[in-house]
């Protein structure tokens, strides 16, 4: 857990006291403290990243387990990501909390939704570890190229900024990213208490949905050379 504060007291310092970060005047999160819009996405974005960089190294972590024991080998990533979860959702457990506290009270709607988006964000979660798992067995710069592409997904989601902020030009680019929607969502549910679009919670659905099923998929065709390659 000091890794993530460091980090977010390095993000607020850093945008709150250097930058002076501060929301447009007739942005729905103009009267919203930094660290409040901060939290509300990054202790998520945490479960995510820690989720998918333990899952892709949870079988070569165990290969002497993989080679010696009859054992389901996707229940490795999977308890790996779940591990992460379990770590970061009490954090954003206490979060909600403070949250409660300071605005006087959350709605049961805006903690449903929250729930909700943890749990499709847990899906896709699982179903990418099967995946970099897999791939991880084979091709061992799989962890490295993944620590890249977590860096670039992280300052391309509206974490440290709201979508408003980016000019219209990159917002295509913006959403290619898998994490904006979640982002965007949790801002939604707990800063301004509206939840997520049908359109959004439709996509979330598909995708949680196809990460799984891809996933697994790949991973029990893959699963039958972890001995001879570990």
């Amino acid at each position: 857990l000091l890794q993530p504060l460091l980090f977010i007291l390095l993000y607020w310092w850093v945008f709150s006291a250097v930058l002076r970060t501060r929301f447009p005047q007739n942005s729905a999160f103009a009267d919203t403290p930094f660290i409040v819009f901060l939290l509300s996405a990054l202790l998520p974005w945490f479960a995510w990243q820690e989720g998918l960089s333990r899952a892709a190294s949870a079988i070569i972590s165990r290969r002497d387990m993989v080679r010696k024991v009859h054992f389901p080998a996707q229940v490795f990533p999977l308890a790996a990501a779940a591990a992460a979860y379990v770590v970061h959702g009490i954090g954003y457990s206490l979060f909600l909390l403070a949250l409660a506290v300071w605005q006087g009270g959350l709605s049961a709607a805006a903690v449903g939704t929250v729930f909700m988006l943890l749990t499709l964000q847990f899906a896709v979660t699982a179903g990418l570890g099967l995946l970099l798992a897999a791939f991880t067995v084979y091709l061992r710069d799989t962890a490295h190229v993944l620590g890249l592409l977590l860096t670039a997904l992280f300052y391309t989601a509206p974490i440290l900024y709201p979508l408003t902020l980016v000019p219209e030009s990159f917002h295509g680019l913006v959403h290619l990213n898998p994490f904006t929607a979640f982002a965007e969502a949790y801002h939604r549910a707990l800063l301004i208490g509206l939840g997520p679009e049908p359109i959004m919670i439709t996509g979330l659905l598909l995708f949680a949905a196809g990460a799984l099923s891809v996933g697994a998929y790949v991973f029990r065709r893959l699963e039958p050379g972890f001995a001879d390659v570990l």
